[in-house]
């Protein structure tokens, strides 16, 4: 567990020197590979300036994810900027550009183009920067995903493991990924039901090296009206969900996700998380345990706000939530069974039920 202390010392005092922006909107398919290297795709002639494309990753990118923006970064002139997208015949493809300037002092603007309603897949598009450097532009096709399941009856009874840890973070910062790291469960998703343009789920915590439903940790069910109205992607939440950091329970409040299922159901990838983790529950989780420099939410908001993530107000008007935004989530068809969990360290399979005091159930007996 020392290890866990230092790794979260190192977060939290050490980790602020380098950070990136905070929207880059790409896909982590299995079947996706992305590249993180900027391509310059023009040099100014009436300007200053030079556009890069960000997403598409690159020019003749065969896999863009199909609800993904368009994101240009421009050295110059990103307020009168302009994205223009159509398919490969010519026609427009409705939506909006805005500027993303939520990036570093030194950083360009990026110009982004969000679609009205998501692109097709498997289909070919033409992105056209309008800039005082000119009009570059970049061809791209969309990947597979988005394509309708075969039969989504199928998926009933299925469970998809994720490994979070394998995730990025958009927001805050780029420092933030370190929390990835202190997870200390994967996460599984269970399709208990599927209805129409609803599917009944369970979410639960898995062992990170058996795979095994981790039965100390509550699990949630998610069963809103409409979650798969936009199938072959589903949205669940917002919810408050518990999880494990480094040995200990924190909440991620007003959680929210989706994410897209292959055509033939194996797997779902294009994940996004968002949701708000409230200093004021980590330092009553680790107070007391030598591992922040000032046992104070106010102090620890100081400390993260120098690693370029501020705290900002929760739900009740205090400054103390560091929201979080993580994409390229991705989930893989399992073996595992997760059954309901109301509470936490309550199971028989639960071996620290020993010490809850607070576990009540009829006919549980542990610690004999």
């Amino acid at each position: 567990m020392r290890a866990s202390y230092l790794l979260l010392t190192s977060l939290f005092i050490g980790c602020g020197s380098t950070t990136t922006a905070n929207i880059t909107e790409r896909n982590n398919a299995e079947d996706v590979v992305e590249d993180d290297s900027e391509t310059p795709i023009d040099n100014a002639e009436s300007c200053n300036a030079i556009a890069t494309t960000l997403s598409p990753a690159s020019d003749g990118q065969t896999d863009f994810f199909y609800r993904d923006a368009v994101i240009f970064s421009v050295t110059e002139g990103a307020e009168d900027a302009q994205i223009n997208l159509t398919d490969a015949s010519g026609e427009p493809i409705d939506g909006i550009t805005s500027i993303d300037d939520e990036v570093e002092e030194d950083e360009p603007l990026r110009v982004v183009f969000t679609p009205d309603t998501p692109l097709r897949s498997n289909t070919n598009y033409v992105a056209e920067l309008d800039y005082c450097g000119g009009a570059p532009s970049v061809n791209f096709r969309t990947s597979d995903l988005g394509t309708q399941i075969q039969d989504p009856a199928l998926l009933k009874g299925w469970t998809y493991t994720m490994d979070i840890s394998k995730a990025r973070v958009t927001k805050p910062s780029s420092a933030a990924q370190a929390l990835l790291t202190l997870l200390d469960n994967d996460l599984s998703l269970q399709i208990e039901d599927v209805a129409g343009d609803t599917l009944d789920i369970t979410v639960g915590a898995a062992n990170t090296q058996t795979g095994e439903q981790d039965t100390c940790v509550p699990s949630i069910n998610f069963n809103v009206p409409g979650n798969f109205a936009e199938a072959p992607n589903f949205d669940l939440g917002p919810i408050d969900v518990p999880f494990t950091l480094a040995g200990y329970s924190v909440m991620l409040y007003d959680g929210t996700s989706s994410a897209t299922f292959a055509s033939n159901g194996d797997y779902f990838a294009g994940g996004r998380l968002a949701g708000a983790v409230d200093a004021r529950d980590i330092v009553a989780a680790l107070t007391g345990k030598d591992v922040l420099p000032a046992e104070d939410p106010d102090a620890l908001c100081d400390i993260l706000a120098g690693a370029n993530m501020p705290c900002e107000p929760c739900v009740d008007g205090e400054a103390y939530c560091l929201n979080l935004e993580i994409d390229r989530i991705s989930g893989t068809r399992t073996d595992t069974y997760l059954e309901p969990i109301d509470q936490r360290n309550c199971h028989a399979d639960c071996a620290e039920s020993c010490d809850n005091n607070d576990c009540s159930i009829s006919g549980f007996e542990v610690c004999y």
